[in-house]
C-alpha cells in the first residue's frame, strides 16, 4: 500500500490537468441530479444515530444536502445566489407520509380540495394534502469563487420568508446605463446568507430560515464574490437550462422547510 501511494504522488499535476473530465464526455444536464437543501428537524432520521439515514454531526437546525448527504451548521449558514423562482403545488400522502406528485404551478388544483377548518390544509379526494411551495434554484457559493447548484423549497410557515425574500429582490434597483432612471437587476445579481433559527407556535416548535442580503456599496456579486463575473454568467446560463426544463432535481424530501 505504501508503494502505491508513492506512485500516485508522482503523477504530474500537468497530466492530471490534461486529463480533466476524461471519461465523462457523454454526461450532460440530463444525466445529473440537482440536490435539494432543507432544514433538519427534531424528527429527521439524519439526526438519529440508530437510524440507517444517520449523518455524522447532523442535528436539529442543520442544513442538509440530499445528494452529498452533508449537514452544515445552521448557525454558520450558507451563502447562496438565487437564480430562478417558481411556485409549485406538491401533493403529499397524509401527514407528509410520502411524496405523491408535483402539480407544477397549477394553482387551480386547490379548487379541487376541501380545506380542513382546524389545520387549513388542502385535502384532495384521495385524502392527500396539496402543499403550496416556493422553490428557488440557486448556487451555493464558497469563499474561493466556487459554486454548487441546488434547489431550496419553502412551505407552510416558511412561505412568509419566501415572500419577504422575493420583496427584497424586487425592491433592489440599479441606475440605468443611460442614467434616465433605475431598473431591477436579475435575481442572480445579489447573494444572500441563509441561516436557521428556532420558531414555534401553539402547534409546536421547529427550525426555520433566516435570510440576509449580502452586498457592498454597489450591491452585486460581481464586486463582492471572488470570480463574481464568471459566477454571474454561469448563473445566467443555468437559468436558461431551468427554463428549458433540462434540469433534474433530487426527489422531494419528506421534510422540506
Amino acid at each position: 500500500m505504501a508503494t502505491k501511494k508513492k506512485e500516485l504522488a508522482l503523477v504530474s499535476k500537468d497530466i492530471l490537468f490534461e486529463d480533466q473530465g476524461s471519461g465523462a464526455e457523454g454526461i450532460d444536464t440530463q444525466d445529473l441530479m440537482i440536490p435539494r437543501i432543507s432544514i433538519l428537524q427534531q424528527g429527521s432520521p439524519q439526526i438519529s444515530k440508530r437510524d440507517s439515514q444517520y449523518v455524522e454531526g447532523a442535528e436539529s437546525g442543520s442544513i442538509f444536502n440530499t445528494v452529498t448527504r452533508i449537514a452544515k451548521d445552521g448557525e454558520q449558514g450558507i451563502t447562496v445566489l438565487p437564480i430562478k423562482y417558481r411556485r409549485a403545488y406538491i401533493e403529499w400522502k397524509p401527514n407528509r407520509g410520502g411524496f405523491v406528485r408535483d402539480h407544477g404551478n397549477n394553482g387551480s388544483i386547490l379548487d379541487q380540495c376541501e380545506q380542513d377548518q382546524a389545520t387549513f390544509k388542502h385535502i384532495n379526494s384521495e385524502g392527500n394534502e396539496i402543499v403550496t411551495t416556493a422553490e428557488y434554484f440557486l448556487f451555493m457559493l464558497d469563499d474561493a469563487g466556487g459554486y454548487e447548484t441546488a434547489l431550496l423549497s419553502m412551505s407552510g410557515s416558511q412561505l412568509k420568508k419566501s415572500r419577504r425574500w422575493n420583496s427584497m429582490m424586487s425592491q433592489l434597483k440599479l441606475p440605468k446605463p443611460d442614467k434616465t432612471g433605475y431598473f431591477n437587476p436579475a435575481m442572480f445579481y445579489t447573494s444572500y446568507k441563509l441561516t436557521t433559527c428556532p420558531e414555534e407556535n401553539d402547534l409546536g416548535s421547529w427550525f426555520g430560515w433566516d435570510i440576509e442580503m449580502l452586498h457592498g456599496d454597489s450591491g452585486g456579486i460581481i464586486e463582492n464574490v471572488k470570480g463574481g463575473e464568471e459566477v454571474y454568467m454561469a448563473a445566467r446560463s443555468f437559468k436558461e437550462k431551468v427554463v428549458a426544463g433540462s434540469i433534474q432535481v433530487s426527489p422531494e424530501d419528506e421534510e422540506a422547510f
